[in-house]
């Protein structure tokens, strides 16, 4: 109890510090079966604390990170009077279409799949000042619209060479505060979308397969790229991404869709997939979709494969993660 009593501060600045929800404002939690309950009924009384409007829409989980909702979620998310999109399902659909059209009508989006209790902890992810942070990845966002070529290494055997040839830099803080603003606290990040058909290398995967193989691997699964796409994949637990990808049938998946890097200081491994890819020091490759990252692959999913520490470069340069006061 004590804990979810905690963790109601956390719910609190979802709603206040990132998705700046006003009173009388509507807002959407859409869920599904196997989210934690709890979660999303606390959100709710939050949510009506302050003013707002609260409406919640339960389905089946998808079976792929970024499938689009069902048909009813989607109705939901597409009503001109909702505001305010509350993402609190067990699995990612932030890269859906679904999701890019409620944007597009002008709904604020706040993603947070498989939030939990321990992410909402008093000195955890949430306790980021996510409008300093997210200066500073709009200033790292310019470094990525420069760039030319991008070298992401780790000490356990990653490194990916390829294009960022005139792609945008995307940051992501996780702040929705105008109609369209879309957002994943507690990530907070900075990336884009190779150039397709230009990485070539490995990458050792040692923090998790975002929603396919749990809150962190037991041992590393390693990718191999050529011409821009994934061309083996080995390890104790490659099986989960093997399993996904044949559930996908799209060959288009085996397409490196996005390098990034994580930006919270707060985040730390065993939290879950969102407080992971926002960890400082550690980086994110995705295969399949690079729609929403400026890229023209239309993949059925979107598949985030998280280190927990890497090092990024981008036309030679690394590229420091850490905050510090301009």
């Amino acid at each position: 109890m004590r804990t979810r009593l905690e963790g109601i501060e956390g719910l609190r600045r979802l709603a206040t510090a990132c998705a700046g929800v006003q009173p009388e404002e509507q807002c959407l939690l859409i869920t599904d079966s196997r989210a934690d309950q709890s979660v999303v009924e606390a959100m709710a009384v939050v949510l009506r604390t302050l003013g707002a409007e609260v409406a919640v829409v339960s389905s089946e989980p998808v079976e792929l990170p970024g499938d689009e909702p069902p048909a009813p979620v989607q109705g939901a998310m597409s009503r001109p009077e909702v505001a305010v999109i509350f993402e609190l399902t067990s699995i990612f659909a932030g890269s859906s279409q679904a999701r890019r059209d409620a944007c597009e009508r002008g709904a604020r989006y706040i993603t947070v799949p498989g939030l939990s209790w321990r992410t909402l902890r008093p000195g955890g992810p949430l306790e980021a000042d996510f409008t300093v942070l997210g200066r500073h990845a709009q200033r790292l966002g310019e470094l990525f619209d420069a760039a030319s070529e991008f070298h992401l290494v780790s000490e356990l055997g990653t490194d990916l060479r390829g294009s960022f040839e005139g792609r945008a830099g995307r940051p992501l803080w996780g702040v929705v505060d105008r109609p369209g603003g879309y957002g994943a606290p507690p990530d907070i990040e900075v990336g884009a979308a190779p150039v397709e058909g230009s990485a070539e290398g490995t990458v050792v995967i040692d923090g998790s397969l975002l929603f396919l193989s749990g809150d962190q691997l037991g041992a590393p699964v390693t990718l191999r790229f050529s011409g821009g796409e994934l061309v083996d994949v080995s390890g104790p637990e490659a099986f989960r991404l093997v399993d996904a990808l044949e559930t996908a049938a799209d060959e288009r998946m085996t397409n490196l869709a996005e390098v990034s890097i994580g930006l919270n200081p707060f985040s730390r491994p065993g939290g879950s997939a969102l407080e992971l890819e926002g960890i400082v020091g550690g980086a994110h490759v995705a295969l399949g979709n690079n729609v929403p990252y400026g890229g023209s692959v239309a993949a059925r999913s979107h598949i985030d494969c998280v280190m927990l520490a890497a090092e990024l470069r981008l036309d030679g340069e690394p590229v420091d993660p850490a905050w510090a006061e301009a």
